[in-house]
């Protein structure tokens, strides 16, 4: 209503003096809503962002491309299934054959600080390398599973054992599997969705992903595999423009340890330094690269494990202050306990800060949910430094400026969001929302292995085209996500000068990736 009556009393102020025509009415109009729209535009991720010609010039193609592509849809009459309005497996060859979404994979995107390490990829790494790692195993019986023998383990489970060991019935050599004809893509099938998953509900695809990470949960206890597929990730993020990463991996204290194939474990410390090693190894030859951990507990745990968890990580974390940065506990929030039920442990992190001289910033998984709205609510008033996804933030208008108030980013993570069925349309995302009013986003792209996608170049072309972004946002989106990531000062400050060259660089390149100004598709 306050808007309401200031453009009525701006407009009535426009009018008085006399007779007044119709044309100056209009023009009256039109400079109230200029001057509106100016206002709202200020409000915007990126606002306060002053574009030099360079970086206008790519806006305009930018902003031609974006119209262009909408406009196609309208004349194909493609309205009632708009890309982004379409499962995202039925349109991804689509969007990667278009010249937009080339343009996006080279533009530096900064960092992606919703991923969860065992689906951080394509997983068809799994299937094209990871079968051929020795002693791995999938479990393939004849017929129907038989329920005496593993009652609970799916087709297509993967698992590793040595010459010693007993292979329970039912798991097969991946090297004799590999002479099957059809294996392959019949595996690939059963570790990701697929087009016809579009008709499920959201529980129902939620279910689907449950079976994918049983799955692929054992296959990911073997140091090896981590590793091999832990380097693989980090390529295909610096082939998107991706130079900075933040795993959620698991760290409880008592299960999901990684071991050997001779059986050694890593378990604390040790599973840790598997993972920065690799990272390190890397920065060799990528000097820009950096990767961190976030230890992530489970949403279905007891308050009491939660609590070890919890204290576990700090003991970790005291020994590698500088790549654990933070702690979670992910899983599916309409089946799982509600934040609130776990808030008398999440209340003791400033006292475990003191206790073990290290910080240990909160970065949870809230707001995911068609029915739980409070778990954001709790998840912020708890302390929380970053919320993941933060889907039903837009039910609490006071909480949306308490975020803006405490500078709580937000984890975005569109496809991810149409994928398990919260919404079908990305126009109607709240991200959208959450960047109009100027709340901290990031984009991220939490399981893109699970549909096929690598980096974040398919989350930023369907935000993008489905909330008309501009140079200004997405370059905004790229520095939030750096600063707001949980780099130590010094890392953050070269992570930034580093990504500051590098858009030059690009703002300077571009036009090399179209060869028509106009250009929409390849």
């Amino acid at each position: 209503m306050m808007a309401l009556g200031w453009s009525v009393t701006f407009l009535g102020v426009c009018l008085t003096a006399g007779q007044v025509t119709g044309d100056d009415e209009l023009a009256a109009y039109h400079k109230l809503r200029s001057s509106f729209l100016q206002k709202e535009d200020m409000l915007m991720n990126g606002a306060s962002l002053r574009l030099n010609k360079v970086e206008e010039e790519f806006d305009r193609w930018l902003t031609s491309t974006v119209g262009s592509l909408i406009q196609q849809y309208k004349k194909e009459r493609l309205q009632e299934r708009f890309v982004p309005a379409t499962y995202f497996p039925k349109v991804r060859s689509h969007i990667e054959n278009t010249t937009l979404y080339k343009v996006l994979r080279k533009m530096p995107k900064g960092g992606a600080l919703h991923i969860h390490f065992s689906s951080a990829t394509s997983l068809e790494w799994i299937v094209d390398k990871g079968l051929l790692l020795p002693g791995c195993h999938v479990y393939w019986p004849a017929g129907s599973p038989p329920s005496a023998a593993s009652p609970k383990v799916p087709k297509g489970a993967l698992a590793f054992f040595n010459a010693s060991q007993a292979v329970p019935d039912g798991y097969l050599p991946a090297s004799q599997l590999l002479q099957k004809p059809g294996f392959q893509a019949e595996l690939l099938k059963l570790l990701t969705v697929q087009p016809e998953d579009e008709q499920l509900t959201s529980a129902e695809i939620w279910a689907k992903f449950a079976d994918v990470f049983v799955r692929t949960g054992h296959f990911f206890t073997n140091t090896a595999a981590v590793q091999q597929y832990l380097r693989a990730t980090l390529e295909d993020f610096l082939a998107d423009g991706v130079s900075h990463v933040e795993f959620r991996i698991d760290l409880f204290h008592d299960q999901a340890h990684l071991y050997d194939l001779d059986g050694r474990e890593h378990r604390g410390v040790d599973k840790v330094d598997v993972y920065s090693r690799i990272v390190s190894e890397m920065q060799k030859s990528a000097p820009h690269l950096t990767a961190k951990m976030i230890a992530s507990s489970f949403r279905m745990r007891p308050p009491e494990d939660m609590e070890k968890d919890l204290t576990y990580a700090f003991e970790v974390k005291k020994q590698r202050p500088d790549f654990i940065v933070g702690w979670d506990a992910p899983g599916e929030e309409d089946i799982g306990r509600p934040t609130l039920e776990y808030a008398a442990q999440l209340l003791r992190v400033q006292n475990l800060s003191k206790a073990y001289g290290v910080d240990m910033p909160l970065m949870l998984h809230d707001g995911e949910s068609d029915w739980s709205t409070l778990n954001t609510v709790d998840a912020v008033l708890l302390g929380a430094k970053r919320i993941g996804h933060g889907f039903n933030i837009l039910s609490h208008p006071l909480l949306m400026e308490e975020v803006r108030k405490r500078g709580v980013a937000m984890e975005v993570c569109p496809i991810s969001n149409q994928v398990l069925r919260y919404l079908t349309d990305l126009r109607i995302h709240p991200g959208a929302r959450m960047i109009e009013n100027g709340l901290p986003v990031t984009l991220s792209s939490d399981d893109p292995g699970i549909w096929g996608a690598r980096g974040l170049s398919h989350d930023f072309w369907e935000a993008t085209v489905a909330w008309q972004l501009n140079t200004r946002t997405l370059k905004a989106l790229a520095r939030n996500s750096l600063e707001y990531s949980g780099l130590t000062g010094a890392e953050k400050e070269g992570a930034l000068r580093n990504w500051e060259k590098d858009w030059d660089h690009f703002m300077a390149t571009w036009k090399s990736l179209v060869s028509d100004e106009h250009q929409v598709y390849v």
